[in-house]
């Protein structure tokens, strides 16, 4: 009886306690295939593909490998998919808790979004920035797994 109880109770605080804004529902971005578009580098093309396909298999070491690839092509080449790639390395880092890294390449998606809105409105772009940055102040608190001890 008392199990049940226990069970019943841990049950309804599981359910009635607010649930913090999902960050994991960001996923990695395709680059865009427009006309006119500078953004035609088939080897960045194919390494955030491919990044992205390790990234949805779950396989984020695999993914950290060919987004950091991709973000380094697109450094040399000055390509405007930088932001993109960048972002998705990010979201490779969160993944692997690597946050201060995931740091970094928020930054650089953030100086090179060019207005793209999934970047711009990340929640998880701006965890980063204001979890480890006290002078951003957070409207919600960054996920309990970006905690680095040290860092509050």
């Amino acid at each position: 009886m008392k199990r049940l109880i226990s069970y019943i109770v841990t049950i309804f605080f599981l359910t009635s306690v607010p649930i913090q804004a999902d960050t994991g529902l960001e996923t990695p971005i395709k680059l865009p295939k427009t006309e006119g578009s500078k953004n035609f580098d088939l080897e960045i093309t194919l390494a955030n593909k491919n990044g992205i396909n390790q990234f949805e298999s779950k396989s984020f070491s695999e993914a950290q490998k060919y987004f950091t690839k991709a973000q380094s092509l697109a450094k040399q080449f000055r390509d405007p998919g930088l932001g993109i790639v960048s972002f998705n390395l990010g979201l490779t880092l969160h993944k692997l808790d690597l946050h201060e890294s995931a740091v970094k390449a928020f930054l650089i998606a953030k100086k090179y979004a060019r207005g793209n809105s999934s970047i711009v409105d990340s929640k998880l772009l701006h965890f980063h920035d204001c979890g480890f940055n006290p002078s951003i102040p957070c409207d919600e608190n960054p996920p309990a797994r970006m905690h680095i001890e040290g860092s509050d």
